[in-house]
């Protein structure tokens, strides 16, 4: 299991990443964050590529949800990973392939993107974030 949350904070623009997983070491592979950028996650059967990739292109004026849409299409085996990413504005995007690892799930709202692999259960709950925030959440679980 790996569970993964990209955020921004709304009044200091500052980013931060968390990686919990069963795989040892694997958040110094999925953990990327760049200042005034953006902050990216990207696990199952992860490419350390994409991460930097993806704040590139949010460093060159991509939206976060462009960047995951340009790394969907130029990504290699991107059907067996999740990629989170907020940008500098706050706009979250996630992308998930349907063909990772066991059961997933992903739920984002504004300022943050949060995904988990390799579940055991299919009812994925709402993050508590997502609970007590009044901004408009999506959850999608395969």
């Amino acid at each position: 299991m790996t569970f993964s949350i990209v955020a921004r904070c709304r009044r200091t623009g500052m980013f931060g990443v968390a990686v919990s997983s069963s795989s040892p070491a694997v958040a110094a592979r999925c953990a990327y964050a760049q200042a005034s950028v953006g902050a990216v996650a990207s696990q199952n059967v992860t490419d350390p590529t994409l991460g930097p990739r993806a704040l590139e292109l949010m460093a060159r004026g991509a939206s976060a949800t462009e960047a995951v849409a340009i790394l969907k299409r130029t990504g290699a085996f991107i059907e067996y990973r999740q990629i989170l990413a907020v940008d500098a504005a706050g706009v979250s995007a996630i992308h998930s392939g349907p063909k990772a690892l066991g059961i997933w799930a992903e739920a984002r709202g504004a300022d943050v993107p949060a995904a988990a692999i390799c579940l055991r259960m299919t009812a994925c709950p709402l993050p508590w974030w997502m609970l007590s925030s009044p901004r408009k959440a999506a959850l999608a679980t395969g």
